[in-house]
């Protein structure tokens, strides 16, 4: 019984909370957005719509954009990337019209920090170097890059 009893309590608090809530925005009768709100702020993950398609869809904490998001544009993929504490963080990557990678950039507290890589069709194309905005240096060929960078591993590139 004692079983019961520790269950009906946790699925009631579970069920029940007050505190989380899931929440849908409408305006003009058109859904805005959508997601979980936690203590009165965005916890968790939300969904953003413009003209009835999907803006943005991505993680929150504590009113922050916090986590993977993916950004569109007339509801098709147009960047994806790493936000912390509601800045770029990490590694970001931009898409052309049809959806192909075109740029990949590192960010730190939402400047440019690290690499950034050109892909055409046939695949890299153009990498620069970059510390808080300011470009460091450019090549349009990986075998230059190498002589610059020679204890650099493409590895490195796909985290």
């Amino acid at each position: 019984m004692k079983y019961i009893g520790a269950l009906f309590l946790i699925l009631s608090n579970f069920f029940l909370s007050p505190d989380k809530v899931y929440v849908k925005d409408y305006e003009n009768g058109v859904l805005t957005s959508e997601g979980w709100v936690v203590n009165g702020e965005k916890d968790g993950y939300w969904k953003f719509y413009k003209a009835g398609k999907i803006s943005a869809q991505g993680h929150f904490k504590s009113n922050e954009k916090d986590g993977y998001w993916y950004l569109y544009t007339h509801g098709r993929i147009d960047k994806e990337g790493y936000y912390k504490n509601s800045f770029k963080h990490n590694w970001w990557v931009f898409h052309n019209h049809n959806g192909y990678r075109t740029i990949k950039k590192q960010y730190e507290h939402d400047k440019v920090s690290g690499y950034v890589l050109y892909y055409k069709k046939t695949g890299l194309s153009k990498v620069e170097e970059y510390k808080s905005n300011e470009k460091l240096g450019e090549w349009t060929s990986y075998w230059k890059f190498r002589v610059d960078h020679p204890d650099f591993s493409m590895k490195d590139l796909k985290k």
